[in-house]
């Protein structure tokens, strides 16, 4: 019975092998007292029938994982992250063998020129896949401390795009992601919603589609004659209703050719024309924002917000309710003109005062 250290790694490891399985991974422990019995009781487990787990790979732990999700809308962003990982991680690596230090150093990589917010989702969609395995009676060694990995995040409030940097803002996109960002603004609907719309989820006739809302609901949304006509006018290349135009040539995708439009190929674009439009600290989350922003301005509704933007919660929607506040400010100024009854009447009296002053 022994146990090892890995280059690297303060904590012990354990590797062996009963009836032809292998166990193996780290024990959590810097002591070689403590990690030896850490083993043993591992030993123990493997020796009890009903107490072995099958070894994953972190290929297979990403595909168990997607047919729990790839119906979500927000899929195409998963789905880019899970490739990431096993580029990065390794294919056929066992979870059980990915320690601490290899999820550091790979978050640490990742993180180079990226907000920390980008990071930690990424960091949230390995630990469901982590604990999706778990779920699903497979080894996955000591479970990573996914709350160490993540990084500070300071909240930036979210801001409304004004009309003038609106028509900056769309001087400035590249023509084939145009209307997909105009779908954004107008509709207010979440970005997976946007991406995952495909061709059968749309009743044009009605003006109606179907969306994956998040958390998984399908919801009926209704649709406006300006996204019917932003719908009408994409070209029909495949099941998703926006698509891009590669910019350049790589792996299995070529130069000119539509793709279905990824949280990636529309990052890019939109960042760069809010470069050049000069519009600062503005996401693309903020265009759904701006969307219930005018919808509390020209309604006076928070009930209708929370209903177009399909919140789970009206608390939710109270952010919008300093809308509320600006409009009842400007009556209170309003109330307080020089030419309201009170301040008429008190002026009157002061002027007849005065003229009884200089009559004396």
């Amino acid at each position: 019975m022994s146990v090892f250290r890995k280059k690297g790694s303060p904590y012990y490891h354990f590797d062996f092998q009963f009836q032809g399985q292998r166990f193996c991974g780290s024990t959590g422990c810097t002591a070689k007292t403590a990690a030896r019995e850490f083993e043993r009781r591992e030993r123990q487990k493997a020796a009890v029938p009903d107490q072995q787990l099958p070894m994953i790979t972190l290929d297979e732990a990403c595909g168990l994982y997607q047919d729990k999700v790839e119906d979500m809308p927000s899929w195409p962003t998963i789905k880019y992250m899970l490739s990431a990982m096993i580029i990065g991680l390794g294919a056929k690596i066992q979870l059980a063998e990915i320690n601490q230090r290899s999820l550091q150093t790979y978050f640490r990589q990742r993180r180079r020129g990226r907000a920390p917010s980008s990071t930690n989702r990424e960091v949230e969609n390995a630990r469901a896949v982590w604990r999706h395995a778990e779920e699903m009676g497979y080894c996955i060694g000591r479970m990573p401390n996914w709350k160490a990995l993540r990084l500070k995040d300071p909240e930036r409030p979210a801001r409304e795009l004004s009309i003038d940097e609106e028509a900056r803002l769309f001087e400035h996109l590249r023509a084939d992601v145009s209307d997909a960002v105009d779908f954004l603004l107008k509709s207010g609907w979440r970005r997976a919603e946007v991406l995952g719309l495909q061709w059968s989820d749309c009743d044009l006739v009605n003006l109606t589609a179907v969306t994956r809302i998040k958390g998984g609901d399908v919801v009926r949304r209704p649709l406006t004659r300006a996204l019917k006509q932003i719908i009408e006018r994409q070209p029909q290349v495949g099941p998703y209703v926006f698509t891009y135009v590669c910019q350049k040539s790589r792996s299995n995708r070529r130069k000119g050719h539509r793709y279905p439009l990824t949280p990636t190929a529309l990052r890019r674009p939109f960042n760069a024309a809010l470069e050049n439009a000069g519009i600062g600290s503005f996401r693309l989350h903020d265009l759904r924002h701006t969307r219930g922003t005018r919808i509390v301005r020209e309604t006076g509704s928070l009930a209708a917000a929370k209903e177009a933007l399909k919140h789970k919660s009206i608390a939710t929607t109270l952010r919008y309710a300093h809308v509320l506040d600006d409009d009842t400010r400007r009556a209170l100024e309003a109330s307080e003109s020089r030419n309201s009854p009170e301040r008429t009447r008190s002026a009157a009296r002061k002027l007849s005062k005065n003229q009884s002053s200089s009559i004396g």
